[in-house]
């Protein structure tokens, strides 16, 4: 099944046996307000899991059988970057993070449940955000879901659904709960 394309057989099946592209091999991702993603193929309908473990394209809504959640399983570590820079700490003896510096600091990415992921700072501290800044002093995880949103770039939102922004003078916050106002980052 290695190199092979999800493709929407007749009647709705799913199978891992398409060898090249095509029309049913294209699934649109589907961004669900607690952070689970659909997956809606090419005839309308979602993906959902059967009891058996088979994939069905049969589902009119998001149900919870055709809620998946999205991890970077590769990358314990993360860098981030937006136009204005990469996401770095203001100064040495500062826990107030920017995203307008030259150089990036690394953020460590610990898995939570059901898609949340916590972020940690490179002086162990995770991060607190709230609607003015971004800091690495907390010693308890705050919640939050990357959602991919283009081949490399992420946008990453609270679990209260707020989404991250970066501004021009290198702050970034939470800002409101629409993805096309919050930040694409690249990771």
């Amino acid at each position: 099944m290695q190199d092979r394309y999800w493709t929407l057989e007749t009647g709705g099946g799913i199978q891992a046996c398409g060898d090249k592209r095509s029309s049913n091999a294209l699934f649109d991702l589907v961004w669900q307000g607690d952070g689970s993603v659909g997956f809606r193929a090419n005839n309308g309908k979602f993906v959902s899991t059967k009891r058996s473990g088979h994939l069905y394209a049969n589902c009119d809504t998001v149900e919870n059988n055709a809620k998946y959640f999205f991890y970077l399983i590769n990358r314990p570590i993360l860098v981030l970057k937006c136009e204005q820079g990469f996401v770095g700490y203001k100064s040495a003896s500062s826990s107030k993070l920017e995203c307008n510096k030259a150089t990036y600091e690394t953020i460590q990415v610990e898995r939570g449940e059901k898609g949340i992921v916590f972020f940690k700072g490179q002086n162990g501290k995770y991060w607190h955000v709230d609607g003015e800044s971004v800091t690495a002093d907390s010693d308890t995880p705050e919640g939050f879901f990357l959602e991919l949103r283009d081949p490399t770039r992420i946008c990453i939102k609270s679990i209260s659904g707020e989404y991250l922004v970066a501004s021009k003078n290198g702050t970034f916050r939470l800002g409101d709960m629409d993805f096309e106002n919050a930040t694409k980052w690249e990771y």
